[in-house]
This record gives structure tokens, sequence and C-alpha cells, in this order.
């Protein structure tokens, strides 16, 4: 079994890398600036940055944007696909926004940017990894006071409105 696994594997190894030779003369590069992105957000918050896009090949070339990583859910990318002319450039917003019970930490992705060319018969493309950085910082207890004092201010116009209507409607 060992033997037939080795003999295939003397032919199949060429045929691949010359497929794979042959579809690296596409030339197909893709820019990105900046090259790292770091958020710095609140749980509950929302931070907006610009990825900017670069096609630097010879030839229109269809784009896809996404991240890895764990809780992708977390990021909202516009566009996420779309398809740019040779030389063109592209801003794509990524906007950031951990949910409000989001443990404050550091956390890390990568945001892919994949460039396909529109007629590549085997779709193979070239892609470019942006090393994202996420720091959700603590969330601010003032901030928490203020909604609680807020909220206790909120309920005792309330209440004093009731309190009056009742006064007011016994000695009608």
């Amino acid at each position: 079994m060992a033997g037939k696994l080795a003999k295939a594997s003397v032919v199949l190894l060429p045929i691949i890398g010359i497929l794979l030779a042959a579809s690296s003369a596409l030339a197909l590069s893709v820019g990105v600036a900046p090259g790292r992105m770091d958020f710095n957000v609140r749980p509950g918050g929302t931070e907006l940055q610009t990825l900017n896009i670069i096609n630097q090949s010879e030839q229109a070339s269809q784009f896809q944007v996404y991240v890895e990583g764990g809780n992708e859910g977390w990021f909202k990318i516009t566009p996420a696909e779309f398809t740019l002319n040779a030389g063109e450039v592209r801003g794509v917003e990524i906007a950031v926004a951990p949910s409000l019970f989001t443990v404050p930490g550091n956390h890390d992705f990568d945001m892919c940017i994949l460039c396909l060319p529109p007629e590549a018969e085997l779709r193979i493309g070239a892609g470019v990894k942006v090393p994202t950085h996420v720091q959700v910082t603590e969330f601010p207890i003032m901030a928490l006071q203020w909604w609680i004092a807020s909220a206790a201010l909120l309920l005792a116009l309330i209440i004093g409105i009731i309190v009056g209507w009742r006064i007011r409607a016994r000695y009608a």
C-alpha cells in the first residue's frame, strides 16, 4: 500500500507543481495599507477604521475581505466583495463592535484580503493577511454610575408625577 502511494506521489507532485507554477504566472498582486490594524474599544462600543486595498496587477480583479480568528461577529466589513481595475485603490470600512457582555482583554485576528482574477479557470488567487489586534477595554465605572443615576432620577420623576396626580384627584 505504501509503495503504491509513493509511486502515485512521484507522478502527482510534479503535475501539481506545474499547475501551480502556471497559475502563478498570472502575476496577481494585492496591496494593503495599513499593514496592521489596532482597535481599542469598550464593550458595547464601536470603532471604525479604513483599510485601503490596492490592485497592483495589470488586470481587473475581484476582491474579498473577511476576518479569521474567532468572534467574526464583532466585525462589519463594507464592502466585503468588490472588483477593482488595474492600479485602482478602494477604501474598505472595518467596524469592530464587541457585545456589551464581552470580557475585557486582548484579541488577535487576521483580516484576510483575497484577490481573484475574473477569468481564472482554477480560481487560484493571491491573498494577504493583515494582523488585527482588538483591545477590549473595561467599561468605565463613571459611565455605569451615570446610567444608574439617570435611571434613578427618571424613576423619581415618574413616581412624583403619579403621586401628584393622586393627590390632585383626591382633592378635586
